[in-house]
């Protein structure tokens, strides 16, 4: 993590600057609940160190995951009765890496 001296109107402090890749800190939900926004770990630690769940799975597995991630009205409108995965687990279920 990169530590920045910020001055603002006479005011200055430390900011921390961090910028792990995207698949570090991604979670395996949506951001919101209706949409395929990626969303975030929550816990500052987590993003910090960009040790979210794809973190130690690589970039190519989070491309896949979010790439084929499929929400309950995209399910439908692609004919089928549900997502073939909701979460992390699932999806690894669903490619036959569960463990």
């Amino acid at each position: 993590m990169a530590v920045r001296h910020v001055c603002w109107r006479n005011s200055c402090s430390w900011l921390p600057f961090f910028a792990p890749e995207k698949y570090r800190i991604a979670s395996d939900r949506p951001g919101s609940g209706n949409t395929k926004n990626i969303g975030s770990v929550m816990e500052i630690g987590k993003l910090v160190h960009g040790s979210g769940p794809f973190a130690s799975l690589g970039e190519d597995v989070f491309d896949d995951y979010w790439m084929y991630y499929l929400t309950e009205d995209m399910a439908r409108a692609a004919k089928l009765k549900r997502p073939p995965y909701t979460n992390l687990r699932s999806y690894l279920k669903y490619k036959g890496w569960a463990k």
